[in-house]
């Protein structure tokens, strides 16, 4: 790894911010990243964004920063002020520990990529309105087209003007000519400005969904596991309604808010122009905005309840599919038919007043357009008639009244449904944002170089919606090196043990400490390499086998992979495919084995080697002999002083661990030497359940 490298990933820790595992994929070779433009490139190639280089000395505020030595050419992270003109540095190699200011050294800011953030308290609609906000200017730039294109506009209803009271009455082909050839440059170079607008607007549309998007799935993958909804096909259909909040930060946006305030620019014209007949726009214009606002109102109720109902809808359809074996297994179709056509009735029966409506608004704002027309028409005939106005005048003035009655009233029905639709996804949306996330999300937490000693909880207890029994571990202490086995009942809390001490469940009120230090204070990608967790049902995610079997590890290459399946008689899967480690996973793992798709995770968790082992039944889907060289291949794969917790329900695994822990309705009925524990056993029933400790 090159200095740049290994001093943006110092930079990273230094600032508090997590890098994703393998950021520096895309970075082919480490040549030239040592030259003064390397980091400008290394941002370029990885989309990030570009560095900012500090000019002058910089201020005791700013460190840390990122610095380059233009006579050594290496990269490192300034930290502090050591003294008048003495730096203090975090580097490895030849950088000192503490070096002079020169002028050889160059200081730049780097934003790292930070999906979350400080963003706790944002609601949905200033989360969209932030993305747009740093677009800003290209927004502003696109708002002055608009401002030179309108101004355009007024070429074609003067040019009618012309035409009709001086060409016509005169025969004067000349000035034809001219006012021809002059009104079509004008409308070419308002036929551009609008294209380019309309470019401008959609790629930064495009730019401002891809930020929105990627904060809502990385908060949607914050929420804590235990705060999550029951439905995640109904989270996910929430998460979809994006796509409605995307579809008004289109040019259609742009219009209302660009557009907009030069019809009232178009009124003033048609009053300079026609005097009395501008009271027909300024009568239309204030009541098709008021009737586009009262029916949106009633859309926006409607359209609240509709989305609701197509969110289950989405969501049992998301059930349905993940469940097909057990439906027709268990004959289970006709049941889901039927609550699939009370779903569809429903979404049908909410969704019909949007549809209403929206055809009520449509017809009546085309009525409004040629009702505003006659009148036009009629009130600058009068005044024709009068001598007031010209006949070119008039045409002139019913130009410029469509412009302000045509494309804005015609898009005010479609705007208003959109836009009742995108208010129930914000809402959809702001309900993802208030569930809890975890406290380490967003890159916040302590980061230690890393972590070691005893896990120790104190006053857990956690307890599932609706469950009477809860649980309930007052204190508990696993030493380094040991080798527990946790046995119980079904729903004695086995599983919701482990995944308290893995961090995955928050239990209110107490806390697990793990070499002193909160869990829940500590960032979760060190939580993460530090404690490894294998869930008894290890799903895959879609992709090659290798893909999952390296899914949040560093530069794990084939040769590792390969020794680690061997140990694990994960080979023989990987042989059996002609594709190898290409073999394509699809959603869940389908197509492998229950314990194929457990001897993934058991492979991928050897290649990772965390400090605690907390596996869940890892070995129930394997046959003897797989089992036998699963478990042999663990024990060798812990780190000195490692701690392995494993659930387990046979007997005949307990001569391996060192101690045995018994749960029983959530509580901690039995701890002791695995050896007592067993010679409890085989001399026959077990008395009363009491605590015994080691």
């Amino acid at each position: 790894m090159s200095d740049l490298r290994k001093a943006i990933a110092d930079y990273a820790r230094r600032k508090g911010t997590s890098l994703a595992p393998n950021w520096d994929a895309e970075l082919r070779s480490d040549d030239g990243l040592g030259d003064a433009d390397a980091l400008e490139r290394l941002c370029a190639t990885l989309a990030w964004e570009a560095p900012i280089r500090l000019s002058g000395k910089p201020r005791a505020d700013q460190f840390p920063l990122l610095c380059r030595d233009a006579s050594a050419g290496q990269w490192f992270v300034v930290l502090h002020y050591r003294g008048e003109g003495t730096l203090a540095a975090s580097g490895s190699g030849d950088v000192p520990s503490s070096l002079p200011l020169s002028e050889d050294l160059s200081f730049h800011v780097l934003a790292l990529p930070d999906p979350l953030g400080a963003t706790a308290h944002l609601s949905a609609q200033a989360v969209v309105w932030r993305a747009v906000m740093r677009h800003r200017q290209v927004l502003m730039t696109a708002g002055l087209a608009t401002l030179v294109a309108n101004i355009l506009t007024l070429g074609t209803s003067l040019y009618s003007m012309q035409l009709f009271d001086r060409v016509i009455p005169l025969n004067s082909i000349s000035t034809l000519i001219v006012l021809t050839v002059g009104v079509m440059l004008a409308l070419m170079l308002d036929f551009v400005l609008r294209t380019l607008r309309a470019t401008m607007i959609e790629r930064e549309a495009a730019e401002v969904d891809t930020e929105i998007s990627e904060y809502f799935f990385a908060r949607a993958q914050a929420v804590r596991l235990d705060a999550r909804p029951p439905g995640i096909g109904t989270m996910a259909a929430q998460l979809r309604g994006l796509d409605q909040v995307r579809s008004v930060m289109s040019s259609t946006t742009l219009f209302m808010f660009a557009d907009l305030p030069f019809a009232l620019f178009f009124i003033v014209v048609i009053a300079m122009l026609g005097g009395v007949v501008a009271i027909v726009p300024v009568l239309s214009l204030p009541v098709s905005l008021a009737i586009a606002f009262a029916l949106g109102k009633r859309i926006r109720a409607a359209t609240d309840r509709s989305q609701v109902s197509g969110n289950r809808k989405n969501g049992m359809l998301v059930e349905a599919l993940d469940a097909a074996e057990t439906v027709k297994a268990n004959r289970g179709g006709w049941f889901m038919l039927g609550r699939w056509n009370r779903l569809v009735r429903e979404v049908h029966h909410y969704d019909e007043p949007v549809k209403r409506l929206s055809a009520i608004a449509s017809s009546l704002f085309g009525t409004m357009q040629q009702v505003a027309y006659v009148a036009l028409m009629a009130v600058g005939a009068l005044a024709v008639g009068e001598g007031k106005l010209t006949a070119g005048g008039l045409l002139a003035c019913s130009i410029l009244a469509g412009r302000i009655n045509g494309p804005l009233v015609a898009m005010l029905p479609n705007l208003v449904v959109q836009w009742g639709y995108a208010r129930s996804s914000l809402r959809a949306l702001d309900a993802i944002l208030s569930l809890p996330v975890d406290s380490s999300a967003g890159g916040s937490g302590t980061r230690p170089a890393h972590l070691a000693g005893a896990i120790k909880a104190e006053g857990i207890s956690f307890a599932y919606p609706g469950a009477r029994e809860s649980l309930e571990i007052p204190s508990l202490e696993l030493r380094p090196g040991e080798r527990v086995a946790v046995i119980g009942g079904v729903g004695s809390g086995k599983t919701t043990l482990l995944r308290v001490l893995a961090g995955l469940y928050h239990s209110p009120g107490g806390r697990v400490l793990v070499g002193g230090l909160d869990l829940a204070q500590v960032a979760d990608d060190i939580v993460r390499g530090h404690i490894g967790y294998l869930p008894q049902d290890f799903r895959l995610l879609n992709g090659s086998l290798r893909d999952n079997l390296g899914l949040g590890l560093d530069r794990i290459d084939d040769e590792a992979i390969h020794a680690a399946a061997i140990r694990t008689t994960l080979d023989q899967v990987i042989a059996g495919h002609p594709l190898g480690l290409d073999m394509q996973i699809q959603e869940g793992g389908r197509g492998l084995s229950g314990g194929q798709r457990s001897l993934v995770g058991i492979t991928r968790l050897i290649l990772a080697t965390p400090q605690v082992w907390l596996l869940d039944e890892p070995t129930a889907n394997l046959d003897q002999g797989a089992e036998t060289a699963v478990l042999d291949a663990i024990e060798n794969a812990l780190p000195a002083g490692a701690i392995l917790v494993m659930v387990t329900h046979k007997f005949q695994l307990l001569p391996r661990f060192g101690r045995v822990i018994g749960l029983q309705r959530g509580k901690i009925v039995l701890d002791g030497p695995a050896n007592q524990v067993i010679a409890n056993f085989t001399q026959g029933p077990a008395p009363a359940p009491a605590v015994v400790r080691a």
